[in-house]
C-alpha cells in the first residue's frame, strides 16, 4: 500500500469536510523495528512495514483551503485522540481524514471531528518551538493506543525508533537514531549515512522509546531534510519533545484518554 493510493481514497472523505556514558546501541534490523512499531517486515531486508491494522502509527491526509492536499503521519494516543505536529494543521484546513484500513489492501478515510494546534507553535523559526496537535477523531479506528513517556527523561545518547508514513517509498517505515540533541523543545540527531533519518511524509509521528510493555512516545516529527531525503550527509533532524511540561499539558488538557506513563 502507498501513500498515494491511501490519500486517493480519503480524498472523497475530504472533498465533503469544512545523558552520559556513551550512546546505546541501535538496532536497525528491519523485523525488530517493524515490530516496535507492531508491524512486520513488508519484504526480506526491508525497512518499510504492513499490518496497518496493528500499529498505532496513521496516515492523515489534510485538505486546505484551494484543494490542496499535504500528507502527513500521528500517533493514536486515546480511542478517539491522535497526536500530530501542528505544522501540519497549521494555515485554517478545511478537513482533516485518517486512513481507516479494513485490511492491508483496503482502506477508507476517517473524517476528523476536530483538530487543536498548541497555542504556543511558532512555525516561523526552526526547530518549530511547540509543534504538536491533537486530531479528535471517532471512535472506530483499529489501530491500539501508545502510551506517553514521561518518567525517564530523554537524554543524548539515547536509542531511539521513529515512524512515518513519508517518502521515498510512502510506505510506512520505522527508523533508530541515537539522539545527539536534546533540550526544553526539541529532541534531535544528525543524520550521517550510518543510521536513519526523516523524510517528507514523516512529519507528525512518532518518536519512542522501548520500555517493558512495549513502545511509548516521547516526541513527535517536526523538521527534518526537505528534499534528497537520505541522500545528503550531516542533516539535523528534530522533533518536538513532548516530555515539556507545557506540551504534556497541552496534551492532557486535549486528549484526556491518553496514557501518560
Amino acid at each position: 500500500m502507498r501513500a498515494g493510493m491511501v490519500a486517493a481514497s480519503l480524498a472523497a472523505v475530504l472533498a465533503g469536510c469544512g545523558g552520559g556514558g556513551g550512546p546505546e546501541p541501535v538496532n536497525l534490523d528491519p523485523t525488530a523495528l517493524c515490530n516496535s512499531a507492531g508491524a512486520q517486515p513488508k519484504v526480506v531486508n526491508g525497512a518499510s512495514c504492513v499490518s496497518f491494522t496493528s500499529t498505532p502509527v496513521v496516515f492523515l491526509l489534510i485538505a486546505r483551503k484551494g484543494g490542496s492536499r499535504v500528507a502527513c503521519s500521528g500517533t493514536r494516543i486515546s480511542p478517539t485522540h491522535v497526536l500530530t505536529a501542528a505544522h501540519c494543521l497549521s494555515g485554517d484546513p478545511v478537513g482533516v481524514a485518517v486512513a481507516n484500513f479494513k485490511s492491508d489492501t483496503s482502506v477508507k478515510g476517517l473524517s476528523a471531528k476536530g483538530w487543536v494546534l498548541h497555542p504556543a507553535y511558532d512555525g516561523s523559526k526552526g526547530p518549530f518551538p511547540n509543534d504538536v496537535a491533537v486530531v479528535t477523531v471517532p471512535a472506530g479506528l483499529p489501530n491500539p493506543t501508545m502510551p506517553i513517556l514521561a518518567s525517564q527523561p530523554a537524554a543524548a545518547g539515547q536509542a531511539v525508533s521513529f515512524a512515518g508514513w513519508g517518502q521515498p517509498t510512502g510506505d510506512l517505515a520505522v527508523g533508530s537514531a541515537n539522539l545527539t540533541e536534546v533540550n526544553a523543545q526539541s529532541l534531535g540527531f544528525k543524520f550521517d549515512g550510518s543510521q536513519s533519518s526523516t523524510c517528507p511524509g514523516d512529519s507528525g509521528g512518532p518518536m519512542y522509546r522501548m520500555r517493558e510493555g512495549g513502545a511509548a512516545v516521547i516526541g513527535v516529527a517536526s523538521s527534518g531534510p526537505s528534499s534528497a531525503c537520505g541522500e545528503a550527509a550531516a542533516v539535523n533532524a528534530y522533533f518536538t519533545n513532548i516530555q515539556t511540561p507545557t506540551v504534556l499539558e497541552f496534551i492532557r488538557a486535549n486528549a484526556p484518554g491518553a496514557v501518560i506513563l
